[in-house]
């Protein structure tokens, strides 16, 4: 009996002895952030633009501030940040936050241009809508409305009537029913907000670039006609409509009375 526990003892140590040793294990990351991958850096709550801003370098309204110790001083501007941008807010100093843009740039902007509200989701409108003062029928404002192509966020919601960011630091309500949160017609809205600001800098050929890109991106969206409207284009032709001939195009007779020689 002893011998045969002896020989098991002896198969189980020759077993172990045939294993192939483990491989060995990966070196452990160094601590810290790598050359290959950095760390992210934490983007904090998002916050819209709710008005036309300029991102600064400093947190201050001059033009220009000092620069490095034996340079000249430098302009205080990074960029200009229009309406519905969205923003990680890096830490907030009295009326100003530092603030991340989307391209990853860092820079100060005035709190007052900032809808700081959790929850915020973004509308626009495709006909005029009411506005109303209270969440109440009895309290439509007759003087307002919500033009179509609005960019508006939307903070809260007490149905039938949705609470709405409309520009700048204004807020009202409008019937829920009326708001369009499709994709599509929001960016579209996006663009109408970007193109509005061009025509009111007297740069329209760039408004019309604006509506270029919103025909090839978004073609079949309701507020791309509402775009070209304001600009002043027509329309494109619907699928299968004829179009009205150029002058050069058309036959002798139509252009200068004319008749056609055989």
């Amino acid at each position: 009996m002893r011998s045969l526990q002896a020989l098991a003892a002896l198969a189980v140590a020759l077993g172990g002895c045939s294993r192939s040793p483990p491989p060995p294990s990966a070196p452990a990351a160094p601590a810290g952030p790598s050359a290959e991958a950095p760390a992210p850096t934490p983007r904090g709550p998002t916050a819209y633009v709710n008005a036309l801003a300029v991102l600064r370098r400093e947190p201050t309204e001059a033009a220009r501030i000092p620069g490095k110790p034996g340079t000249k001083d430098a302009p205080n501007y990074l960029a200009t940040l229009q309406r519905g941008e969205r923003v990680g807010v890096l830490e907030t100093r009295q009326d100003w936050a530092r603030v991340r843009s989307s391209d990853d740039s860092e820079g100060w902007i005035k709190r007052s241009s900032l809808l700081e509200v959790e929850g915020v989701t973004e509308a626009t409108v495709l006909a005029p809508a009411d506005i109303f003062d209270r969440p109440d029928l009895l309290a439509a404002n007759a003087r307002r409305k919500v033009e179509p192509g609005t960019l508006v966020l939307v903070v809260r919601a007490r149905p039938p009537f949705s609470e709405v960011n409309v520009s700048g630091a204004q807020d009202a309500w409008v019937l829920t029913d009326r708001l369009d949160t499709s994709e599509k017609e929001v960016s579209v809205s996006k663009l109408i907000e970007k193109a509005r600001y061009l025509v009111r800098n007297n740069r329209k050929d760039e408004a019309l670039q604006i509506l270029a890109l919103a025909r090839q991106q978004f073609e079949g969206a309701t507020l791309v006609n509402t775009l070209a409207a304001e600009l002043g284009e027509p329309p494109p032709p619907a699928p299968g409509e004829a179009t009205e001939p150029e002058p050069s195009q058309r036959p002798a007779a139509e252009t200068d009375g004319s008749p056609v020689r055989p």
